[in-house]
């Protein structure tokens, strides 16, 4: 008898886990999201190659903090910040985008 109990025990707390994880990796996820179509006019104005390299991670009183795939594309990059900053201010119709820093 306190063999069976034990094991409806814990298939009851597997069962409430897998529910669990499951809640949380759907509230990850949207998390994801909600974070995409917050930077979604990156990809527009700089276009798919240069979005798979450099994503927006953290938008900072005017200041967009942008993750870099390597050294290289940060270089290029901050060559061309000014006009990078013209395009986005252009396309978001505001002078928003202050300052960019590579990271």
């Amino acid at each position: 008898m306190g063999q069976q109990k034990l094991y409806n025990d814990f298939k009851y707390h597997s069962q409430r886990q897998s529910v669990l994880n499951s809640e949380i990796s759907a509230l990850l996820n949207g998390l994801k999201t909600k974070k995409n179509e917050r930077f979604a006019f990156w990809e527009a104005v700089l276009g798919k190659k240069i979005s798979e390299v450099a994503v927006p991670v953290k938008n900072k009183r005017g200041i967009l903090f942008v993750k870099v795939q390597d050294s290289i594309w940060r270089f290029e990059l901050a060559r061309n910040k000014d006009e990078i900053i013209k395009k986005l201010n252009e396309h978001l119709k505001k002078n928003s985008v202050k300052d960019l820093v590579f990271i």
